[in-house]
């Protein structure tokens, strides 16, 4: 009887501590992302969605060369898991002014989405809490959106 004790108690010790680390994974959630192509610079913005997919999205605007930022990006989120998910032409023959990266969701995590914009400025409202995007050469503007779910896609 003694031995079932000890048996039932270590079956709870355990299925307790899976639960604590499991719990633990799932709150690294809140952490800034810091992508080496984001050059160091911290988000304009963190958006908290109330969406039931969506989880958090950050926003980063800056002045840069575009095509750089572009292949420091996909040098460093290929070997990382990402995918393109979208370089199209446009109907001059010239390529997008977007791209798009995607990383699958694995447990615990869901999937990643980063978003490279040309020539596009976000921004601070002055007097306002709200923002603004506009049209500026030689702005560049990523996304960076958290999905919920490990399952998703």
């Amino acid at each position: 009887m003694k031995k079932f004790v000890i048996k039932i108690s270590l079956a709870f010790v355990i299925i307790a501590v899976v639960l604590l680390i499991f719990l633990g994974l799932r709150s690294r959630d809140s952490f800034v992302p810091s992508y080496r192509f984001l050059g160091g610079r911290n988000p304009i913005t963190c958006e908290k969605r109330k969406t039931p997919n969506e989880d958090k999205r950050y926003i980063y605007s800056f002045e840069a060369d575009f095509n750089d930022v572009c292949l420091n990006a996909k040098a460093e989120l290929i070997p990382a898991g990402f995918a393109v998910k979208s370089v199209v032409k446009i109907l001059s023959g010239n390529e997008s002014r977007e791209r798009y990266y995607y990383l699958k969701g694995r447990f615990p995590r869901g999937p990643v989405w980063i978003y490279i914009y040309n020539n596009r400025r976000y921004e601070k409202l002055p007097n306002s809490e709200y923002y603004a995007i506009e049209d500026k050469d030689g702005w560049v503007m990523v996304e960076i959106a958290y999905w919920r779910g490990w399952r998703l896609y």
